[in-house]
């Protein structure tokens, strides 16, 4: 069995292909005074068998997620509250 690092703000993971995909959904900051004071979401891609981090999303989300993720088929989305919707996906063998 694994730990995984530490997520800010962690929404419930998705498992696609022995791949963990764990959600750091952001939000407002500590003390922000104004609401465009934001951490915005980060999306981690972790072996589902180590928990090694394979990927994140880095700076590619811009707004922070209030849902979860959801997935299959080599793909996982998310949604943004600025109404966007993310796709991510991974090259699956044949």
């Amino acid at each position: 069995s694994w730990t995984s690092r530490d997520i800010a703000a962690p929404a419930g993971p998705v498992i696609v292909n022995g791949v963990v995909f764990a959600l750091s959904a952001g939000g407002p900051r500590p003390r922000a005074r104004r609401p465009a004071h934001t951490t915005p979401a980060v999306l981690y891609a972790l072996d589902g068998v180590t928990g090694a981090e394979l990927w994140n999303s880095g700076t590619a989300i811009t707004s922070f997620a209030r849902g979860g993720v959801t997935g299959g088929a080599g793909q996982v989305y998310l949604a943004t509250v600025d109404g966007t919707l993310y796709a991510f996906g991974f090259p699956m063998e044949h």
